[in-house]
């Protein structure tokens, strides 16, 4: 009795955490806050897979890369054995006693050390293992047709499936089981290609032995015979190739329940002291059950079921779903579909979800590629995680503004009030694993911040005891953040950033304005074989970033949140603390008729909404379906202008527009400046931007890469910038918030000061902003009194402002003006600056030092720097060189009122500088520079620079892994293994264009001068 209590007061902390703003009432100071921006906790700090190849572990290997990743500045792992054998010997069983032993051990050490723990529930990423019945396994609902022309009489077999490998190759032919179990044999004649529903002919009945005898009528007519088949799926990456790991039927209840108790029973009986302490999750990933080709997801007892839950029997109708069957074949499958969403929730989601309550232990989950809705899926998860990198596979934009994977989480997480949002972040950004740098990993994190993530999961860490990178002996994807790779002892850097934005942005709430009704119920009507891709197949063309690059966030809301959860107040929709004040329809040509009431209801009391490209005009579902399909008509004519006729309709107290070449815009024509966009105007008559660009003064036509996120409290709101784009920026940025006093608060290095330069206007709080080429900031706005500021400048930067004075840098000679308003009134002045010297460029001859496994490989001088790629010598080299000269500063550069700035100009990839024997510091995304004012001298200065690049060179060169080490092979052998063999050569090797690398300037020193500028 005790210990049930006890996990159940562990289950109540575990929902209060994941459904409330981190802060509690105490935590709410800002000293608190800025001390846990400074050092993040463990559980804001990127965590990552853990990837165990064929279990081939030790405790002493895997302490030692735990204290690694501790040092690195991660905050956890999410340890799997999705990954097969690379070493002939030391594999271990999965569940076997020495792998759970080996699990403790590590459960163990993370708490040594402060981490976190996460386990995958299962060998791979779908739920199944060697313990699941064959009974229990997963299946697929297959069609197989014959045509015939009566009249005649039919006697024979009926026909079975041909047994067919998937699309994505997770299903292998000899893994298909020889059973099939009848289903439905229906019946019906063929016209035009289409099926005469009033000829339907159930034929089950008729069946014996699998054969039928049958007087086909005159005509033509196709018989359709339903068979519910074994899939054979194995789990992806399966260990211990001996042991066939068989998915489980993740439409069973009864199946669902068996493999938790088994699975989990295994885990808690070795781990559950440790159960919402260390291991503060179980993970289900993203759903990769495969269907048999043209077959849906099924159950044995689902035809029951599904009578029960909709009114009917579906055996007649099946043939809905493949074939067209007049006017109900979209009503059948949005059934069908709704009918899969609601048992998989209840089968798969909750099944997983009850038994980690039970236990004590958060769920995360993937809601990803599942036939259920992800908004839903996103909000029962206890931790919802995304995936899909901004860049991924050098095709997607860094700039991702995709209505896709990433939204969708993020939003079911924001409407079921789940305040912390996984990710599983860097899969693919290069197909080529070897070729990330730390700023490219970066600039995607960037990406998933601005949708929403709060907390990484990198992908990945794959556990290897050799420290030198063998491509056959790691996991086949992901990016290499991991020791063997030459930037690993530089991640710190990022991990630090990426904590201190995780930190803030699990604050607050989410401040959008757009709601977006989601299209999952119109896509159901279309197609129920597609369920893995619904999120994908609708097209979206660039909504999403007319909304973001205009300065609008948005969630996706689903007929649940409309219907259950929203109230309307002062014309907005509410879902707790959000507020949505626009509500856009998509291309939406059937919807639910209570939805469609709840938006007439919504505009009659005052809502703003914008149907693009259609209107609705379709019911869904095959319930009344005549009946409300006129409703639907009916309404949208009330409430909606006409297609033809004018854009606006004033309904209520409200306004409806229908726009066309919003989503559907395809010739360049359709396309206006930002300025002129009618649809964009048309939210801006209605809402002013969030964060807003005046495009026509900085004569811009769009915005193509500086985005925002905005979450608020009763005392703060907090901005997060990127600047997604090779480009900088310098312009003021309109910030809609007003009587606040803004501050920022640097990621990269945790320092926290006020803005000193803004203006206060009817749109908000406007503030130049300045930021290079993929660089972000965080501007926080505190409920404090506004204190004196500077109003207008043209200086560089503005550093202090005191009773009678500022103090600024200037980057340049010339005339500046300053606008200082000090207790509400402006006062302007002018300053001339001079004597500020040109930028000193460092050059003549460098020495270069390359080593590579303690041995100099090349030690030369160079009076030109230039790519290592350009050298014979030096293309193939991955590793860190040393670059070091010897300068002349003059007298003009050293000078109090200089600061001087080390700009080590292009690298490939990471400089870490030295200054007359002083560390400086370490630049590791482009246009970053260095303070050296306090360590730079009037005369000889002596420079070194250690510049890290990628392992993709060395990869590239090679023809085949190298052998395992000789001190690893009485261990784990010196042979190969299936996998290990089938990736002797891969992609990265001969690998080409090979990306620039080492250090090739030019090298500068830049001045800025202090300036005083009094105000008497």
């Amino acid at each position: 009795m005790k210990k049930r209590i006890l996990q159940l007061l562990i289950l109540f902390s575990i929902i209060i955490s994941q459904t409330s703003p981190v802060w509690s009432q105490e935590d709410k100071t800002i000293g608190v806050l800025e001390t846990n921006f400074q050092n993040p906790p463990m559980n804001c700090r990127p965590h990552t897979y853990w990837w165990w190849p064929g279990n081939a572990v030790t405790e002493k290997e895997i302490t030692w890369e735990l204290e690694q990743m501790k040092e690195k500045g991660f905050g956890g792992v999410l340890i799997t054995s999705a990954a097969q054998e690379v070493y002939e010997k030391a594999n271990i069983p999965f569940l076997s006693e020495k792998h759970l032993v080996m699990l403790r051990h590590a459960v163990l050490e993370a708490k040594r050390l402060g981490m976190e723990v996460n386990l995958n529930f299962g060998v791979g990423w779908v739920f199944g293992g060697y313990w699941v019945p064959s009974e229990e396994r997963a299946q697929s609902l297959v069609p197989v047709s014959i045509d015939l022309h009566g009249p005649t009489l039919f006697t024979g077999e009926l026909p079975k499936y041909a047994k067919a490998a998937d699309r994505r190759h997770e299903l292998k032919i000899e893994n298909i089981p020889d059973v099939d179990k009848l289903i439905a044999v229906i019946a019906t004649e063929v016209k035009n290609n289409i099926l005469i529903r009033s000829t339907s002919i159930d034929l089950t009945t008729s069946i014996e032995d699998n054969r039928l005898v049958w007087k086909i009528p005159d005509g033509h007519w196709r018989l359709m015979v339903f068979w519910l088949k074994p899939t054979g799926q194995i789990t992806n990456y399966v260990t211990n190739n001996s042991v066939k790991h068989y998915c489980v039927d993740h439409f069973s209840k009864k199946a669902m329940q068996n493999y938790s108790k088994f699975l989990g029973g295994k885990y808690f009986d070795t781990l559950g002291d440790e159960f919402g302490k260390t291991v503060e999750a179980v993970h289900s990933d993203s759903w990769e059950l495969a269907n048999l080709p043209r077959g849906i997801y099924w159950s044995d007892s689902l035809m029951i079921k599904f009578q029960k839950m909709k009114g009917y029997d579906l055996a007649k109708y099946l043939p809905a779903i493949w074939w067209e069957l007049g006017e109900i074949s979209p009503k059948i499958r949005y059934d069908v579909n709704e009918f899969l969403h609601e048992t998989g929730l209840e089968t798969h989601f909750k099944t997983f979800l009850d038994w980690c309550e039970e236990h004590g232990v958060k769920g995360s989950m993937e809601p990803i590629g599942y036939p259920m809705d992800i908004l839903k899926g996103a909000g029962m998860a206890h931790q919802p995680m995304n995936e899909v990198t901004p860049g991924e596979k050098d095709g997607v934009p860094w700039f991702d503004t995709r209505i896709g994977i990433k939204k969708y989480v993020t939003s079911g997480a924001h409407i079921y009030n789940r305040n912390v949002v996984g990710v599983e972040a860097y899969t693919f950004i290069h197909w080529e694993r070897y070729r990330t740098t730390l700023e490219e990993l970066k600039i995607a994190s960037d990406g998933f911040l601005r949708t929403g993530a709060n907390k990484f999961y990198n992908h990945g860490y794959s556990y290897s005891p050799e420290r030198s990178p063998a491509p056959s002996r790691s996991v086949p994807f992901a990016a290499r953040i991991s020791h063997p790779n030459v930037w690993w002892k530089y991640y710190r850097l990022l991990a630090d950033y990426i904590g201190r934005s995780s930190y803030l942005l699990q604050q607050g709430t989410f401040a959008p304005d757009i709601a977006i009704y989601s299209p999952l119920a119109n896509q159901w009507t279309l197609n129920v074989l597609n369920a893995r891709k619904w999120t994908r197949d609708f097209y979206w063309g660039d909504l999403g970033k007319l909304l973001v690059a205009n300065g609008y966030d948005f969630d996706l809301l689903n007929d649940e949140a409309l219907q259950k959860m929203a109230v309307i107040e002062n014309g907005k929709i509410k879902i707790r603390d959000l507020e949505y004040k626009i509500l856009i329809i998509p291309n939406i040509k059937s919807l639910p008729l209570e939805t469609l009431k709840f938006i007439q209801k919504y505009i009659k009391e005052g809502g703003v909404v914008i149907a693009l490209e259609s209107l609705p005009e379709n019911s869904v579902g095959f319930d009344d379906y005549i009946n409300q399909d006129e409703l639907v008509k009916s309404i949208s004519k009330e409430i909606f202008p006409e297609k033809s006729g004018k854009s606006t309709k004033k309904y209520g107290e409200g306004n409806s527009y229908f726009m066309k070449l919003v989503i559907n815009r395809q010739s360049v024509l359709d396309w206006q400046s930002s300025a002129l966009d009618p649809f964009v105007n048309i939210l801006r008559k209605h809402c002013l931007p969030d964060f807003s660009i005046d495009f026509v003064k900085e004569g811009l036509r769009e915005n193509n890469g500086l985005s925002f996120l905005h979450r608020k409290s009763d005392e703060m709101d907090i901005y997060f910038v990127s600047n997604i784009q090779d480009r900088a920026i310098n312009f003021p940025v309109t910030f809609r918030i007003q009587n606040k006093t803004p501050w920022e608060w640097n990621p990269y290095s945790g320092e926290i000061t006020p803005v000193l330069c803004y203006e206060t206007t009817d749109e908000g709080t406007k503030i130049p902003l300045t930021l290079s080429s993929y660089e972000s900031t965080f501007v926080i706005f505190r409920d404090e009194e506004t204190n004196n500021h500077v109003k207008y400048s043209e200086l560089y930067k503005i550093i202090n402002i005191k009773e009678n004075k500022i103090e600024a840098l200037a980057n340049e000679n010339g005339i500046y003006q300053v606008v200082l308003n000090k207790d509400n009134y402006d006062i302007s002045k002018s300053v001339h600056v001079k004597d500020i010297p040109a930028p000193f460029t460092v050059s003549g001859n460098w020495k270069s030092t390359f080593v590579e496994s303690d041995i100099t490989i090349l030690d030369t001088t160079i009076s030109r720097l230039t790519s290592w790629t350009e050298n014979d010598k030096t293309r193939y080299f991955s590793g860190t060189a040393t670059y070091s000269i010897n300068f002349d500063l003059t007298e003009e550069y050293i000078s109090n009122d200089h600061v001087l700035l080390l700009d080590p100009g292009k690298v490939g990839n990471i400089a870490e500088i030295e200054l007359n024997g002083i560390k400086i510091g370490t630049t590791w995304m482009r246009e970053q520079t260095l303070d050296i004012s306090n360590v730079a001298i009037s005369g000889t200065n002596q420079l070194k620079l250690f510049i890290t690049n990628t392992l993709i060179n060395r990869i590239s060169a090679m023809e085949s892994s190298p052998p395992v080490p000789e001190h690893l092979v009485s261990k784990f052998g010196s042979g190969t293994t299936t996998y290990a063999a089938g990736m002797q050569k891969t992609i990265e090797m001969g690998f080409k264009p090979l990306p620039q690398s080492g250090l090739m300037g030019p090298v500068k020193i830049k001045v800025l001068k202090k300036v005083s500028i009094k105000f008497d």
